[in-house]
């Protein structure tokens, strides 16, 4: 009974469950402090920067500006062990761009400066979208394909897959990535 109730009051209010911006419980803005219940090893660090291994193998990074969380980053590290990531439901090596465009229903935006790499081996994409919260979050969906892969214009966003999450402070990633973007034309803010 409580179940149909529920059910009724989600039809009827709109009211949806709302999934918590966060990796490991850590949010964005929150206090520096909160790192020390994260559990995981740490690998590397320096004074702003610490990167954690994550149970299922993966690297998770954390920056604190000045007391406060401002950028989480979470790596696939090939594994398919580790095709869960920190955040979304969707899956490292398997999610495609244009997948991900589907589910937000938008390409969101980019940085200028930081919208794609070409390293020796691969095509990497950053595609930003921002959330419809007051605590100015910007989800970053980095995919990547091989430039061996048979790629071409009409099927590179069902090959470019899920290759690294990331949260971060909206003013933070304008600070480091600049501040000057490229919108998609249904461009809109996305749901947590």
């Amino acid at each position: 009974m409580k179940k149909i109730v529920l059910m009724i009051f989600i039809v009827c209010t709109g009211f949806s469950a709302i999934h918590p911006i966060s990796m490991l419980g850590i949010k964005i803005n929150a206090p520096k402090s909160v790192m020390k219940k994260i559990g995981l090893k740490i690998s590397a660090s320096d004074e702003a920067m610490t990167k954690y291994q994550t149970k299922n193998g993966n690297d998770f990074s954390v920056t604190a500006i000045d007391d406060k969380i401002v950028y989480m980053e979470n790596d696939w590290l090939q594994n398919p062990k580790g095709e869960i990531p920190l955040y979304s439901e969707f899956k490292f090596g398997k999610t495609s761009l244009r997948e991900i465009r589907k589910t937000f229903g938008t390409n969101g935006f980019i940085h200028v400066n930081q919208s794609s790499i070409t390293t020796e081996t691969d095509l990497v994409e950053f595609n930003c979208f921002e959330f419809d919260s007051p605590n100015n979050e910007v989800f970053v969906a980095v995919t990547k394909v091989s430039l061996k892969a048979n790629v071409t214009e009409s099927n590179v966003a069902d090959s470019l897959k899920l290759d690294a999450v990331i949260i971060a402070d909206k003013n933070y990633l304008d600070k480091i990535w600049g501040d000057q973007k490229s919108f998609d034309p249904d461009y809109k803010k996305i749901q947590p």
